[in-house]
């Protein structure tokens, strides 16, 4: 029976076979599992999948077998915990990127940060020899003004000298 085929029977529910078909396992040999009833009197009715190879004239079959009810629910629960167990890792993930990139932008505010004061700094330097230049000019005018009182002073004096030796030989 191949997984687009229908099976009827009382005891099965429909939504059973149609989980069933469409979850149709496969046999160790490689073929697709066939869904078939059982009629034995301990499990009348209920389906089961088997080898499609079983009881096939000359061919060698294979002993697969597995109750099409059974551990459904027990299936689920694994995959349930199996797809919680997934979300959470995706969640832990999740936050390692949102700590990551939150460390990514704070590292790349303080390389702007760092530039800026780089840039700073730089225009203090600037400044700095600025006023270093003006200051020398300064001193220079200082110096030169300095020297220009003290050769008025001496002019003074030889003038006030020359006037008192004059006024006095008279």
């Amino acid at each position: 029976m191949s997984s687009g085929e229908k099976v009827s029977s009382e005891d099965s529910s429909s939504s059973l076979v149609t989980h069933t078909l469409r979850n149709n396992p496969m046999c160790t040999c490689g073929s697709p599992a066939s869904l078939r009833i059982s009629n034995t009197p301990r499990n009348p009715g209920r389906s089961f999948f088997g080898c499609s190879k079983y009881n096939s004239q000359g061919l060698p079959h294979y002993n697969y077998f597995k109750w099409a009810d059974s551990d459904s629910g027990h299936e689920r629960e694994k995959e349930l915990v199996k797809i919680e167990i997934n979300s959470l890792r995706n969640e832990e993930e999740l936050h390692k990127t949102k700590a990551e990139f939150q460390f990514q932008q704070i590292a790349k505010e303080l390389r702007r940060r760092e530039e800026e004061v780089r840039k700073r700094e730089e225009e203090i330097r600037n400044w700095m020899e600025e006023v270093r230049k003006r200051d020398g000019e300064i001193v220079k005018r200082d110096l030169g003004v300095g020297c220009q009182c003290r050769n008025i002073k001496l002019y003074l004096i030889i003038c006030i000298l020359l006037y008192l030796y004059f006024s006095r030989s008279q």
